[in-house]
Parts: structure tokens; sequence; C-alpha cells
């Protein structure tokens, strides 16, 4: 510290600087330029993060991992999908190594149902690893009541059910490379309601269908004329009153007004021009099969006489529902 006289008789205090000063007066602004630098990197990526979870038709959103020892290599989990600017839920399940060009099903559940729940009712997952296929649950949005459907052509909803679905089955095809000539389509009850509505308004998408406890809406049934070729399977319930065989007379909602199941499928035979028809019996359960020798095009009827509106496990039933399905969809 040296005294320098100035005028008035001040002194100007200076200070010497020692040695490591003159590196701190390097390093503090080069440790200033790496955090801006750093700063400026995080922020970019995470804008190239946010880009590569959107596209134009649909923004698709993972909420979860169904499968978490296949996670990192498995895009098996549940997510949302952007369609008509609603956020809609599906939960996807890809076996491991599933190779390229595989089946694809859709299993939909009944009316005012959960998919998750609904995983368990009718489960196809082990299937789906034994047989090499993929499955996706969709979630139904709440029709005008508040209950959670599928809207099969009904006056209780406005709900663009068939847009999403289509939607839904070509983003899976072309995200996973899936199998557009092996899509199928399945449901329960207001699910089986809403396959029936699938083939008949977008026949190009799904290849086949299977109705469990299910039956045409009305307004399906009077749009029957757009239908094309097509392979169906049928499973009812001699029991059920909730869909009854012998058709549903009230036509609330949208829902009765179609002839009885048989009719129904006696059409779908028609318009395949089924040659063929075969009748077998085991136990209650009346099975009947329409086939189209050149086409390939089958619809199956399963009637199991004592059966109320529920799913078949096999244990108290000659039919176990999941196995069934693949069998038919697998056969395509």
């Amino acid at each position: 510290m040296n005294p320098v006289n100035q005028p008035n008789g001040l002194e100007l205090i200076t200070y010497s600087k020692p040695n490591n000063y003159k590196w701190a007066s390097v390093l503090f602004p080069l440790f200033l330029y790496i955090c801006f630098v750093m700063k400026r990197a995080l922020s970019f990526f995470i804008i190239l993060l946010i880009l590569s979870c959107t596209s134009e038709e649909a923004v698709v959103e993972e909420v979860s991992n169904d499968d978490v020892v296949e996670s990192a290599i498995n895009p098996s989990g549940t997510y949302n999908l952007t369609h008509g600017g609603q956020s809609r839920t599906y939960h996807y399940y890809q076996p491991l190594n599933l190779p390229e060009n595989a089946p694809l099903v859709f299993v939909l559940h009944g009316y005012n149902a959960n998919a998750l729940d609904f995983m368990d009712w009718l489960p196809m997952k082990e299937l789906a690893k034994e047989q090499g296929f993929a499955v996706v649950y969709p979630q139904g949005f709440a029709d005008d009541t508040g209950r959670t459907h599928w809207n099969a052509a009904l006056t209780i909803s406005t709900v663009d059910d068939v847009g999403f679905l289509s939607a839904l089955a070509l983003h899976l095809q072309n995200t996973y490379k899936l199998n557009p000539a092996r899509t199928f389509i399945s449901g329960y009850s207001n699910g089986g309601f809403m396959s029936y509505e699938m083939i008949v308004q977008r026949p190009g998408i799904f290849k086949a269908a299977a109705s469990i406890q299910g039956t045409m809406s009305l307004e399906t049934w009077n749009n029957r004329s757009l239908a094309a070729p097509i392979s169906i399977l049928q499973l009812s319930g001699g029991l059920d009153r909730t869909v009854p065989i012998h058709g549903l007379l009230s036509t609330f909602g949208g829902w009765g007004g179609a002839p009885p199941i048989l009719d129904i499928m006696e059409f779908w035979a028609e318009l395949n021009q089924s040659d063929t028809q075969e009748l077998t019996e085991i136990g209650d359960t009346k099975i009947t099969k329409y086939s189209n020798s050149e086409n390939d095009t089958e619809v199956w009827y399963y009637l199991l006489e004592n059966l109320e509106h529920n799913i078949p496990r096999g244990e108290d039933y000659n039919v176990d529902a999941p196995s069934l399905i693949w069998e038919f969809f697998g056969s395509r």
C-alpha cells in the first residue's frame, strides 16, 4: 500500500495487486461464459424434446409404462392421443421383439366402463406374447349423460369415435410398423356395437370384427348398405337381458331397433356370398359358421344358451372369449 500526494493535502491510497488476483481476473469471466453456454445448450435440448413429441395430426404423450422390465426397449404403456381437440387415452401392449408387419388387435370396453379395468376382464396380453401380435385398449369418452361409452351412431352422443379409432389405428400402424391388412377390432357389449359401426363406416381400416354380447345399433343397421364383405364373430348369451338375442325393442338413445342377432348374422353371410353353412353343438353352446370358399370370409355365431350378459372365460362354459377372439382373428 503506497500513499501518493494529492492536491489539497489529500492522499490517494493505492494497492499493489497480488499474483492470485491476476488469475481470478481471468478465470471468473471464463466461468461466466461456461455457465452461459451450458444454459443455452439446456434450452436447446428442451426445445428438441418438446418438438419430438408432437406432430401436425396428433399429439401423443406417454403417461406410464405397463411393463417396467421391457420399458427401455419396448413401447408398451399408457398414452394420450389428441384427436378433434380432445385428449384420448389408450393402453398399448407390444410383446418384446415383435417383428415388423405383426397383427394389431383393438379391444373395446363396455358402456360406463374403464379400459384399464377391462384389460383384466378381457385379457389379451398373454395371448399377444404367445401368438405375436400387438393389442390396444382405448378409453371411451363421456356421452351426454356423463357415462363413458362408444358412439355407435347413438343419439346420446356427438363424440367422433369413428374418427378417433381410425386415427389411432393408422397412428399405431405407422409408428410401430404393424400390418394394415391384419388390423382387427373387437369389443364387449357397447364395444361390440362400436365394432359393427367401425366395419360399416370404415371397412378399409379393420379387416375383421368380433362382438361379444353386442349387436348393431339402429343407425348402424340402417347404414348397412355401406358395408363391404368382411369376417364377423358374434358371441351371444341366451339369457342376456341387456342385449337380448331377439333384439332390443327400446330405441332410446339409439341402442335398439335392429333385428334379432340371427337375422344380423344372415345379413353378413349373404353380403359375404357365403356358400357353406356348418352347425355344431357342444353342450349348451350352438355354433353356426358361414363361409365363402372363394374370398375366405367367414361369419361365426356362438350362442351360449345359459349365458347372461357376461364374458365367458372357459371355467363354467365351453368357450374362453379371449382365446376365441384370437382363434378367429389369427386365421385371417
